[in-house]
């Protein structure tokens, strides 16, 4: 088995499991940017489909849908973690 050496700082090194601060700082910058130019076009929404966390996330939108989607996720994360903390 070879194993490549990849440079840290890199998102291709994140994405091959490196979790190192420069790596992990690549990979925030990488999706900020990426989210940024899915919000600059709305019908990407449309056609990720709405009522997806996903879609309130990634690209922005703020429909009843979305938002709905979004609230509900939540929610449900409050709840396992408040679960896991008893």
């Amino acid at each position: 088995m070879t194993i490549l050496k990849l440079p840290h700082g890199h998102v291709n090194t994140y994405k091959a499991g490196c979790r190192c601060p420069a790596c992990r700082d690549a990979n925030r910058v990488y999706q900020s940017a990426a989210n940024a130019r899915r919000r600059l076009d709305p019908s990407g929404a449309d056609r990720a489909g709405h009522g997806k966390r996903s879609t309130y996330n990634n690209y922005g939108c703020r429909c009843l849908l979305c938002r709905v989607a979004s609230a509900n996720a939540q929610r449900d994360y409050r709840e396992r973690r408040k679960a896991g903390a008893q």
